[in-house]
């Protein structure tokens, strides 16, 4: 019996892009103050640095190690808080109320905490149906949503894989790799690229599939 249903954030609740300007933009901005240097300086070198780590190594993902690495005095929270993330929520969200009467609604994402938790004060109006949330990088170490990650969750709410159900964007990390060990998934498409089997557009695409 299902118990659980699990969000993606990026492309799932919030659209995507967001998060570059704060890394794209606002980090190359900082940089290019302290330094006294052109922001287009700034920004090649950052990204340039963004890649010599890589995807690979899960300071990637982590804002305090780059505003340490680059000597950025900042507050983390206050440039986050230039993005205007509240201006990409989808116009669906609201319904997390609705499945938070049937089921644990939980989030499963890549994003570091104190990224995350950000991004849980812009969903303000849902925050309380929600029930607990889980970083890949932050809280497992992890580097992406693999399946020890999606184990570990299931462990932590203390349910069985098949209890779950899991929505994200992403083919591989967010249907293929949970649904190889017994979590159910489906894959949002928000763009309405893809009208294959396990692909919903939209949560009220999901509320009809779970009452049918």
């Amino acid at each position: 019996m299902l118990r659980v249903l699990s969000f993606d954030l990026d492309g799932t609740l919030i659209r995507k892009g967001f998060d570059d300007i704060f890394w794209n933009e606002l980090i190359p901005e900082l940089f290019a103050e302290k330094n006294r240097i052109s922001f287009e300086q700034a920004q090649k070198f950052i990204i340039d640095e963004y890649d010599r780590i890589g995807p690979d190594d899960p300071r990637w993902y982590i804002p305090e190690y780059w505003v340490e690495r680059f000597g950025l005095a900042v507050n983390i929270q206050e440039i986050l808080s230039k993005v205007r993330y509240s201006e990409g929520i989808y116009d669906d969200v609201y319904m997390l109320s609705d499945f938070s009467k049937k089921y644990k609604v939980v989030i499963s994402t890549n994003n570091a905490r104190i990224i995350l938790e950000h991004k849980l004060q812009v969903l303000k109006n849902v925050r309380q149906f929600i029930s607990n949330t889980f970083s890949s990088v932050s809280d497992f170490n992890n580097i992406v949503k693999s399946k020890e990650f999606y184990a570990n969750v299931c462990r932590k709410i203390d349910i069985k894989p098949e209890q779950m159900l899991h929505i994200g964007d992403d083919p591989k990390h967010d249907l293929i790799i949970p649904k190889s060990i017994g979590v159910n998934a489906v894959l949002i498409d928000r763009e309405q690229k893809n009208n294959r089997e396990n692909v919903i557009h939209s949560l009220a695409e999901l509320k009809r599939m779970l009452q049918a």
